[in-house]
């Protein structure tokens, strides 16, 4: 008997922490919940995007590949475009023809039929 009312006030004294622990816990304003999940802003993308292809036809190959590598990864098929491209040319990164042909023919699903004639010129279809 004292066993068990000892195992209840244990019980209740880890309870009445607990509650007083968390009645003291801050919150956190402006988490993403699943009732409100967090919105992607795509314009900033796409800015972003403009400046990848911008770097590219300026020649500013350094600037192009720090761009536009993170956006081919999220799926944009100009950048990857040119991220294929300058791995084809060894343009601001080491010249490699298996992620060139990587990135060409991501941009080739995502609609850049450019891409094709790329692959084909470099020899890579």
């Amino acid at each position: 008997m004292f066993k068990s009312v000892v195992q209840f006030a244990s019980i209740s004294l880890i309870i009445l922490t607990a509650s007083i622990s968390q009645a003291f816990a801050s919150t956190h304003k402006g988490a993403p919940t699943a009732e409100d999940p967090y919105q992607y802003d795509l314009a900033y993308y796409e800015r972003k995007q403009d400046r990848c292809l911008e770097a590219f036809t300026r020649s500013d190959f350094e600037v192009a590949y720090s761009i536009c590598t993170p956006l081919a990864s999220l799926g944009f098929s100009d950048a990857q475009l040119v991220t294929g491209l300058l791995y084809a040319y060894g343009e601001g990164v080491g010249k490699d023809k298996t992620r060139a042909k990587f990135w060409l023919k991501e941009a080739l699903k995502n609609g850049r039929e450019d891409a094709a004639r790329a692959l084909s010129e470099f020899g890579m279809d």
